[in-house]
């Protein structure tokens, strides 16, 4: 990694409203228009991501064919009529939305090409959630840091809880059936049988049609969660007292959870309620450097290693340093310091923005507040260049 590349500064998202109160297919709109340029470019994308898979441009046509016929929505109604209107006000074919909005699902356990492909998707932005048809039209009910023709949640926010998603390389499946049910769980979320993980994790963001505005609980999502049926990722909750990190994957979700500091980047860690030191199937395959590992990926892994440490050894020596403060004042037992130890806002922004946790390779970068429900600082990097491209 270049120190250089990842010290190029940042910038605050541009910051849209998007109206619940209006009709699913006119939400997004306005967003469309302004960003439709760069919207047209995903005709390109799509063919960039086929490139990158492995299929002949000689192939690219017929599958550009296949697509627009057979990729008409996606699982969610809703979410389908916003696709639609954000269709009609860029210009651009359904099937190309429908494939921007489950790439994720389709290209996180397996290989590297889900960071890859999202690289080029250079129109990020900051959204606020509101009904103006409600008691109180300029409440912001939810928060997302995204990207423009995504309408899933990725990055979200709402009082009571925040979420986020991490990439995860590798899949846990070792047998011929759990291959198959993991591939072809992919196949239906593209044909739109079955929900993408980003639109789960909006449907935990975003108040549905009951105007209902309470945030579910962790015990609630952990349960709900964990066995159902998703694509591999990480993932992370907050409510503003407690978090957790969900090993997601097919039908398991081993969580990890903290009322004082957790970290999560792009590798697994163990479950302390496992009772095991061993690592998780996902993580043996990349020790023992085997073929289905895309080309890089081990690398990505060691970094992300890199940036677990780093941010967790901040948070070790804030700790140490509290304890010697309490001794200092006198405390002869400092087994609770780390329960009543914090850190300022400004601090966690500085550990979030240093290298290497903010690299090169980071799209944005975010800070939210699940007590309050805001975003409490955000910037979006550019995308780094790279020759041949």
């Amino acid at each position: 990694m270049s120190l250089q590349a990842a010290e190029q500064p940042g910038r605050t998202p541009p910051r849209f409203t998007i109206d619940l109160s209006l009709n699913p297919r006119d939400r997004y709109k306005s967003l469309a228009r302004e960003y439709k340029t760069q919207l047209q470019g995903l005709t390109t994308l799509f063919d960039e991501l086929l490139q990158d898979v492995g299929l002949p441009t000689s192939y690219h046509g017929s599958i550009n064919h296949l697509a627009r016929l057979l990729l008409r929505r996606v699982n969610c109604p809703v979410e389908t009529s916003e696709l639609r209107g954000i269709a009609e006000a860029a210009g651009i074919p359904m099937y190309l939305l429908v494939s921007f909005n489950t790439i994720l699902d389709l290209l996180m356990g397996c290989t590297s090409g889900a960071v890859k492909t999202l690289e080029q998707c250079q129109t990020r932005s900051a959204l606020d959630f509101v009904r103006t048809q409600s008691a109180d039209p300029s409440h912001v009910v939810a928060r997302s840091v995204t990207y423009v023709g995504f309408v899933g949640v990725l990055t979200g926010v709402r009082p009571n809880l925040s979420l986020s998603l991490n990439f995860l390389a590798v899949h846990n499946a070792n047998t011929r059936r759990g291959q198959f049910n993991f591939y072809f769980h992919h196949l239906l979320v593209l044909l739109g049988h079955r929900q993408s993980i980003s639109s789960i994790l909006r449907s935990y963001t975003l108040p549905g049609d009951s105007h209902d505005d309470g945030a579910r609980t962790l015990a609630e999502i952990c349960e709900e969660l964990a066995p159902r049926h998703t694509t591999a990722a990480y993932l992370v909750f907050c409510d503003g007292h407690s978090a957790i990190v969900m090993e997601k994957d097919y039908d398991t979700g081993p969580i990890r959870q903290s009322d004082t500091f957790i970290a999560a980047t792009n590798n697994d860690e163990v479950a302390p309620e496992s009772g095991s030191s061993a690592p998780t199937p996902a993580a043996n395959e990349v020790a023992g450097g085997a073929s289905r590992i895309a080309a890089g990926l081990e690398e990505l892994l060691e970094e992300s290693r890199d940036r677990l440490n780093c941010i967790t050894s901040r948070w070790k020596s804030r700790v140490r340093k509290a304890k010697r403060e309490s001794k200092r004042q006198g405390a002869t037992d400092t087994s609770q310091t780390e329960a009543h130890t914090t850190v300022t806002p400004a601090e966690v922004i500085k550990w979030v923005s240093a290298y290497p946790t903010t690299n090169e390779q980071t799209h944005y970068a975010t800070v939210l507040d699940p007590t309050t429900g805001e975003v409490v600082w955000s910037l979006v990097y550019p995308i780094p260049y790279e020759e041949g491209k």
